[in-house]
């Protein structure tokens, strides 16, 4: 992942979880970050689908027709 700028923000936890966290060191900014990010991804994920379904729909035509550029160096 690219670095990018980081913006200090106030989050409101359940404090159970922030002790549990705290007690195993954990990195609460990179989980949260980490958590978004898978999150996002899955939710952005059918949306660039739909935008690349042409695209995508051309690539599956052209393997179909022509096969894949590195099926003669496949050893499966």
């Amino acid at each position: 992942m690219p670095m990018t700028a980081k913006r200090k923000i106030s989050l409101t936890i359940d404090s159970d979880l922030y002790h549990r966290a705290r007690a195993q060191n954990l990195n609460m900014s990179k989980s949260l970050s980490d958590a978004l990010t898978e999150e996002l991804q899955q939710l952005e994920r059918p949306k660039w689908i739909d935008a690349n379904r042409e695209g995508l729909q051309e690539i599956n035509r052209i393997n179909a027709k022509c096969g894949h550029f590195s099926d003669e160096h496949r050893n499966f």
